[in-house]
């Protein structure tokens, strides 16, 4: 299991060496846009190249081997921004992913006690463009062949942390404003509990800030809500989309026709959706046989088992008025 201290704040670099083993250091270069910042804030031209240096220290008694990564931002399904993914599918809408535009050694072995400097060869593209470019440096220690066997052999879970150094380039002063929309929609899970899936996107090169959600589901043409999901606190990266979860509640996907009316606020903006969809029955079927905790709504068998019964009955007293009949004509 994994854990990420992420740099991308103000304040100083947490010493983390005594559960880490290692710290990391940024030095900052003279185009740092905020100076009070522990993250690479930087103001580029087109087509510039330029080299970021990061100090790791090695607190242990031995030598260790730092993996090192250049990732891109995304959003994770939670609606947080994630620097630690080193190869996520990508926004369609993303022009110039972080890992493409930084070269980083890939491993970086530092003596006991010791301190190496990675360097990190950044180069911009030689158009110019408005907003920002957002990714994350990422540092964690390589597992030895015995602690991967253990883990590998579930004789031991550790847990791995790692450091990520937000990076964030620009290259002009223009205002860009965020854009949402609303994409595909769909059932799902998590941890095998049936959730809807919205899909949102962020079609700029901008974070929306203090991102927040009400989504609501009802029959389509009705009023009554089904389903109902809020959250607050989220951030969505610059070119980016998410899978926002709308919990059903322990109940089973029923096929029917539905709609979902979404309405989002962020970075000072607010957008209302309102799109139709429909659960196919094979769809809920392959879900709700998957779920756990499901509520299931025996409704239907009910239904069928009082038909029956009712026909069972039906059946009975006309044969048993058939039978009377039968025996005053003997008589």
């Amino acid at each position: 299991m994994a854990s990420c201290l992420i740099l991308f704040g103000g304040g100083v670099i947490a010493n983390a060496e005594s559960s880490m083993g290692f710290s990391v250091n940024t030095i900052l270069p003279t185009n740092q846009v905020d100076k009070t910042k522990i993250y690479f804030d930087l103001e580029m031209k087109p087509g510039q190249v330029q080299e970021l240096s990061v100090v790791l220290t090695n607190a242990k008694n031995k030598a260790i081997t730092i993996e090192n990564h250049a990732n891109t931002a995304i959003t994770n399904d939670n609606g947080i921004v994630d620097y630690s993914q080193a190869s996520p599918k990508l926004d369609r809408t993303l022009k110039y992913p972080f890992s493409k535009l930084a070269e980083v050694e890939q491993t970086t072995t530092i003596p006991a006690h010791g301190q190496k400097t990675v360097k990190i060869k950044v180069t911009m593209p030689k158009e110019s463009f408005d907003g920002i470019v957002l990714g994350g440096l990422h540092f964690k220690e390589q597992e030895s062949k015995k602690q991967k066997t253990k883990n590998d052999e579930n004789v031991q879970i550790e847990n791995r942390y790692a450091y990520v150094i937000g990076v964030r380039l620009v290259e002009t002063k223009k205002t860009v404003q965020p854009d949402l929309k609303l994409n595909a929609i769909k059932p799902s899970q998590i941890n095998y509990r049936n959730v809807l899936k919205a899909n949102l996107q962020n079609t700029k090169p901008v974070i929306i800030q203090d991102f927040k959600v009400d989504a609501k589901v009802t029959k389509r043409g009705k009023d009554q809500v089904l389903f109902q999901e809020k959250k607050e606190n989220m951030r969505i990266a610059p070119n980016s989309n998410f899978n926002y979860g709308i919990n059903w509640n322990n109940q089973e996907f029923k096929p029917d026709k539905y709609t979902l009316h979404l309405t989002a606020w962020g970075s000072g903006k607010k957008w209302t959706f309102t799109k139709n969809f429909e659960i196919k029955r094979d769809e809920a079927a392959k879900w709700n046989n998957k779920a756990v905790e499901l509520e299931r709504d025996y409704t239907m068998w009910y239904v069928i088992g009082g038909v029956i019964l009712v026909l069972l009955l039906l059946i009975g007293v006309y044969v048993l008025g058939r039978k009377s009949r039968k025996k005053k004509e003997e008589e």
